[in-house]
């Protein structure tokens, strides 16, 4: 494990779920429970971005849907992407799991704002 990556990546992880709603997550003491906890923020994260996208779905004529779908499609592949790429330093190490989380959930956050504006 390289120590400049994991600096670097512990205030994405940081603001990946907010206080008091991770219940035993905030004082995790042992990496499992700590990739547990990524984990469970990434779902979170992600249950949020599809109702998002099917509010925006919603609003949208059928040319539109088409094109948000490929979008869509389209940045999942360059997230899971990215994520992999900022995180190949640390494959095969007990951390991996807690920063590439960390990156699903930061850009999928990203996502559900970028969808929720689009609706304004």
């Amino acid at each position: 494990m390289k120590r400049p990556v994991l600096i670097a990546a512990l205030p994405l992880l940081l603001a990946a779920a907010p206080a008091g709603a991770r219940g035993g997550c905030d004082d995790a003491q042992d990496q499992n429970t700590m990739n547990q906890c990524a984990a469970a923020d990434y779902a979170r994260a992600d249950a949020e971005l599809n109702r998002a996208y099917k509010q925006a779905m919603a609003g949208l004529d059928e040319h539109s849907q088409l094109l948000l779908k490929n979008a869509q499609r389209d940045w999942i592949k360059f997230r899971d992407d990215e994520c992999l790429y900022q995180n190949v330093q640390n494959e095969g190490g007990s951390i991996y799991p807690l920063v590439y989380n960390g990156c699903l959930t930061a850009l999928t956050k990203d996502r559900t704002k970028q969808l929720q504006q689009g609706q304004n």
